[in-house]
């Protein structure tokens, strides 16, 4: 299967919590009913460790010693990075936020 490029993570394929280059999954950093597709298409992924993986959709966070990250974090950043991609297109802040909020229906921002 051929897949988008994340537009959050560039270079080689590495835990984006650990940086280790093995035993990985793609996490859409925003997921849910319908939400994955459209996260697929927008490249808003990133790799992690496959427990770490299981830890941020089942716990909400996933943790290694001096590094914790909530699935919340992620979504600010897959939302921040949806935008920020937007604006280098041309697209007003105003008009980005707005494009984001028709695509994904809510906004993740803390």
């Amino acid at each position: 299967m051929n897949y988008v490029p994340s537009k959050i993570v560039t270079g080689e394929a590495k835990c984006y919590i650990t940086g280790r280059p093995y035993g990985l999954d793609r996490h859409h950093v925003l997921h849910g009913r319908g939400i994955k597709p459209l996260a697929e298409e927008d490249g808003l992924w990133i790799w992690l460790d496959h427990k770490l993986h299981m830890d941020i959709h089942d716990k909400g966070y996933a943790e290694v010693p001096g590094k914790r990250v909530t699935d919340k974090e992620l979504q600010a950043l897959g939302q921040e990075t949806f935008i920020k991609d937007h604006m280098k297109q041309g697209y007003p802040e105003d008009v980005a936020r707005e494009l984001f909020l028709k695509r994904y229906g809510r906004f993740y921002e803390e």
